[in-house]
């Protein structure tokens, strides 16, 4: 190849990897943003957006939601690793969170310190459940110095034997009269120290019902939708690669998801011109090494 033509096309694939690297340095990847965030015309604006750093709160439906973000290690796959990528939750106190316990039917529970077998009534008018005091055999005996430890079952009668006289008396009239206690289904319930009400009666088992507060949270990833207290979905959209600059903006998607959608493309885009701006770069370079290789090569006489 003669040395000026190679000079031209030298130049010519020098300019073109010089114009594709100033096109990738220059150009500036298209934001999804709120309103009164400083923007680019090429940026999207989320209409109903509102833009949070991590730890603060706001309110919807008259919850409290407190923003929790962070950059966590995505995999890559086939074992590499994929970089930090954006991720956050919303912690709350959930209110009105249903619990329920059961009595079943023919079982021992303690109620109000003492322990009571529960009979189940799903016939009457309501249904009943009715808790009869239960006692410690054995332990009665032994804290009676009047009556031997053990109990003698003499034609299917259990006795309780006297050591003074020998004398049997049946054990049914050696306990004190049981205590009782009936609940109807809907009434209040004191059950391990929480007011609680006893929501059904069958046959099998009785069920005691209450709510409690805990602690929630929902997740938050890039594009997902999160129900909020106030019955609407919305939507999350991280800013910032780092524990510092890190933002979520969360949006109502009913109103909001188009405009999303529309960022979303126009990023998209950026990455395929800038991807096709390395791959100039590239190929330029590429080819103006051949064409130096090819100038110097030695010619035969």
């Amino acid at each position: 190849m003669q040395r000026r033509v190679a000079a031209i096309y030298l130049v010519f694939f020098a300019l073109l990897g010089a114009s594709a690297f100033s096109v990738h340095t220059l150009a500036e990847q298209p934001q999804i943003t709120t309103p009164g965030q400083e923007h680019k015309e090429i940026d999207t604006t989320l209409p109903n957006g509102e833009l949070y750093e991590n730890g603060s709160t706001f309110t919807r439906g008259g919850t409290e939601y407190t923003v929790l973000l962070s950059m966590e290690e995505e995999s890559g796959g086939h074992g590499g690793g994929g970089g930090l990528v954006p991720t956050g939750t919303l912690s709350y106190t959930a209110t009105g969170v249903q619990q329920t316990a059961e009595w079943d039917n023919g079982s021992t529970v303690s109620y109000d310190g003492t322990e009571y077998t529960v009979a189940l009534d799903a016939d009457a008018g309501p249904p009943t459940a009715t808790l009869t005091q239960t006692f410690d055999v054995s332990a009665r005996l032994t804290a009676d110095d009047a009556v031997y430890n053990q109990t003698v079952t003499q034609d299917g009668t259990e006795y309780v034997t006297y050591r003074s006289n020998e004398s049997n008396v049946p054990l049914s009239e050696y306990l004190p009269e049981p205590a009782t206690e009936t609940f109807e289904r809907g009434d209040t319930v004191e059950y391990e120290n929480t007011t609680t009400t006893m929501s059904e009666v069958t046959d099998d088992v009785a069920t005691l019902s209450w709510t409690i507060s805990e602690e929630a949270e929902h997740e938050l990833d890039e594009g997902s939708n999160v129900t909020l207290a106030d019955d609407t979905q919305y939507l999350t959209h991280f800013q910032g690669h780092t524990e510092e600059d890190i933002h979520a903006v969360i949006a109502p998607s009913d109103s909001d998801w188009s405009a999303y959608q529309t960022g979303i493309d126009r990023q998209h885009h950026y990455d395929e011109r800038q991807n096709g701006a390395w791959g100039v770069i590239f190929i330029s370079a590429i080819a103006s090494l051949l064409i130096v290789g090819l100038a110097y090569m030695p010619v035969r006489a």
